[in-house]
């Protein structure tokens, strides 16, 4: 399949969600240093937590309800309340009036609206691809999320301190974008059957569609997989991030001919530009230069190498040997995470594919909680000791999706059989 190929509704998604990306890195990265600065560091950890909180709450609402009335409603009305929310967001920071307290309100509501709007959007990329063309759209999709994620965190490093109003004014306008686009030019890609029982409440039936996700073996190892593996990724600004700045010390280097200071904290920032750029310059090299590999090869190899290089920058300080883990994993991540993303379309059945993919969007918050906890354990054991826990959660991450590709493989066997008899 050829990007020119890709579903309309598709092409123009793609788009939105770059713009999309670009508000979110815009904001999201400064609003802890914004509410502390604000009404303190106490205050901001509860509303950080509430606004976490509002988002997984309105995954779970948007995906049950996406499945009952498809995905273009719930996305036209989950972006008309981004766009509110962060037009009254502008408001409560204007030349006029400072209310950080009523913004910390409007945030939680615009990440409710977020999380109703995700799943419903991942389903319909779900809805019109299938296996062989998900991997190229996950792959323009990881690609163009990155490109946002280093766009838009420039961005929102020179405005959100002294354009704080007229950035939002502007994100602002980029949803209303978004809205009109949906509205106008998304048609619906999912029609749910009508239902036979309307005998049980609204509440009964998402609570029971959220108990069969629950009873799925097969996606439950998909989930807790995608934590282990994830787990390694949020580690590097946690656990590592708090190690390299404790024992890397201010040093004087080079790069290219240009000399500059370099701590541990820096050597964060480099790491995480390394990541970036290394997957928007290579994404679609490594897309092409696997595509003969088998999926099961390409996703375990993959994750191999990742988990290797990611568990090996618990206790490296050699800044070049991190440089090239850097590299190396990245490489291996761009291996995996399409192939990764994909397979959920296989494992999410059609009538309950947002549903899936609101507790999918669990993962990252599951992987945040791990790696805030290794940050308790790495003041009991050496840093080798936790290079070996990461080493362990990557592995086992790695072997679930051995597992589980094997018995995609398995499943689509005699499919092929029972269409290959069918056509003769």
């Amino acid at each position: 399949m050829r990007i020119r190929d890709i579903h309309p509704n598709l092409k123009l998604r793609l788009a939105m969600q770059f713009l999309g990306g670009l508000v979110s890195m815009a904001v999201i990265p400064f609003m802890a240093i914004y509410f502390a600065q604000k009404i303190g560091a106490t205050q901001t950890g509860v509303i950080l937590v509430l606004i976490v909180i509002s988002g997984i709450i309105g995954g779970f609402i948007g995906g049950h309800i996406s499945d009952k009335i498809g995905r273009r409603k719930i996305m036209i009305f989950a972006e008309l309340g981004i766009m509110g929310s962060y037009f009254f967001i502008a408001l409560c920071n204007s030349p006029w009036v400072d209310l950080p307290y009523v913004t910390a309100a409007f945030f939680v509501l615009n990440m409710f609206a977020g999380g109703m709007f995700q799943p419903a959007a991942q389903a319909m990329i779900i809805d019109v691809t299938d296996s062989d063309s998900r991997k190229l759209v996950f792959t323009v999709s990881y690609w163009l999320g990155n490109l946002a994620t280093a766009i838009g965190g420039i961005i929102g490093a020179f405005l959100f301190k002294a354009y704080l109003f007229e950035l939002f004014l502007g994100i602002t306008g980029i949803t209303l974008l978004s809205v009109l686009i949906t509205i106008f030019f998304i048609s619906e890609t999912y029609t749910p059957e009508p239902a036979t029982n309307q005998t049980t409440s609204s509440s009964n039936r998402m609570v029971q569609s959220y108990s069969t996700v629950l009873k799925d073996k097969l996606f439950m190892m998909y989930i807790f997989g995608a934590v282990f593996i994830l787990t390694l990724e949020q580690s590097l600004t946690n656990y590592v991030g708090i190690r390299l700045e404790r024992d890397i010390p201010e040093q004087q280097t080079s790069l290219l001919g240009f000399d500059f200071t370099l701590d541990g904290t820096r050597m964060l920032g480099f790491l995480r530009t390394e990541n970036t750029i290394i997957v928007v310059v290579l994404s679609a090299f490594v897309l092409f230069l696997f595509k003969k590999w088998s999926d099961r090869r390409t996703l375990v190899a993959g994750m191999f190498i990742f988990t290797l290089c990611f568990s090996a920058f618990a206790f490296t300080n050699n800044i070049l040997f991190l440089f090239i883990l850097g590299f190396i994993g990245t490489f291996g991540e761009l291996m995996y995470v399409p192939i990764k993303q994909a397979m959920i379309g296989d494992l999410a059945p059609t009538n309950a594919r947002s549903t899936y993919m609101a507790f999918y969007s669990l993962t990252f918050y599951g992987a945040m909680i791990i790696a805030s906890l290794l940050i308790i354990v790495g003041e009991w054991v050496s840093p080798l000791m936790m290079g070996g826990i990461l080493l362990l959660l990557g592995m086992t991450g790695t072997f679930m999706y051995h597992l589980i590709m094997k018995t995609l493989e398995a499943k689509a066997v005699p499919e092929v059989e029972v269409k290959a008899s069918v056509s003769s």
